[in-house]
């Protein structure tokens, strides 16, 4: 079981002064990619995790995609697969559509980029709660038997972020243990940890902060009934924190990760 960690330039330091050591670098292919490109891979291959277009299972039109571009970058980055979430705007939505119709939408697109990507394609669950609705205009879908029917009619794997899980179970009051057993566990090729926060109105909210003791926890849970290639500790420091307290989080949760994962191997 490998390991992985977004890019940061907190994350540069650590590994020029090998004091950290990581499997691989996740970066979104957008922004300053280019620019980082060669620094990120002189360290470690890339995990691609976004190509630009926030892609999902609900775009209205997965063409939109250069994938001759996108093709080019899994090679040259050696990314073992890419993955897309199982999200829909409301604004990707046609007027009248129901579940059916999302589903068919989503198997559409999902198709669509199985189609035409030369890696795996994996799908990865959102944290369905309040912000996701207001600020990224997302229609709620999160039911694990509809994630599931995603899974097994377009044979893909999961990518599984164990935050987004517990972030949606916790705002629609489902035990976490509970909600993520009804998910297809079996099928998870790569997991992303990090934590989680609340927003001003004390929902549950995505904040990719530090982990802390549920996580790890969680992580460890979760590695008794799945079998992923990769964890990616999602984290590069958030508003407020100094670049030291950066650092040396990043080096103990990297460590910790490495503890829990090595129970496994």
């Amino acid at each position: 079981m490998l390991i992985g960690c977004n890019f940061s330039k907190h994350l540069k330091f650590l590994l020029e002064k090998e004091e950290i050591e990581v499997d691989y670098i996740k970066a979104g292919a957008y922004g300053d990619f280019d620019e980082e490109y060669s620094i990120m891979r002189s360290f470690k291959p890339i995990l691609v995790h976004g190509l630009g277009n926030f892609e999902r299972t609900g775009m209205k039109d997965s063409y939109v995609i250069d994938f001759k571009r996108a093709n080019k970058l899994f090679d040259k980055c050696q990314s073992p697969h890419f993955g897309i979430h199982i999200e829909i705007k409301k604004s990707d939505m046609l007027e009248g559509m129901n579940e059916e119709d999302i589903h068919k939408h989503m198997c559409k697109q999902i198709q669509i980029f199985k189609t035409n990507i030369n890696v795996p394609l994996l799908l990865e669950n959102v944290p369905d709660c309040p912000t996701e609705h207001t600020i990224f205009n997302c229609y709620p879908y999160f039911q694990p038997e509809k994630l599931t029917r995603l899974f097994l009619e377009n044979d893909v794997d999961f990518l599984l972020d164990i935050s987004h899980a517990k972030i949606a179970a916790e705002y629609h009051g489902i035990d976490i243990k509970e909600y993520l057993k009804e998910l297809p566990l079996n099928r998870v090729r790569e997991i992303h940890v990090n934590g989680s926060g609340y927003d001003k109105n004390g929902f549950p909210m995505d904040t990719h902060q530090s982990m802390e003791k549920i996580d790890y926890e969680m992580l460890e849970w979760v590695l008794k009934f799945a079998t992923p290639k990769i964890v990616t500790l999602e984290y590069a420091g958030i508003k407020g924190e100094t670049e030291d307290y950066i650092r040396e989080s990043l080096k103990i949760q990297l460590k910790r990760i490495k503890d829990v994962v090595g129970q496994y191997i």
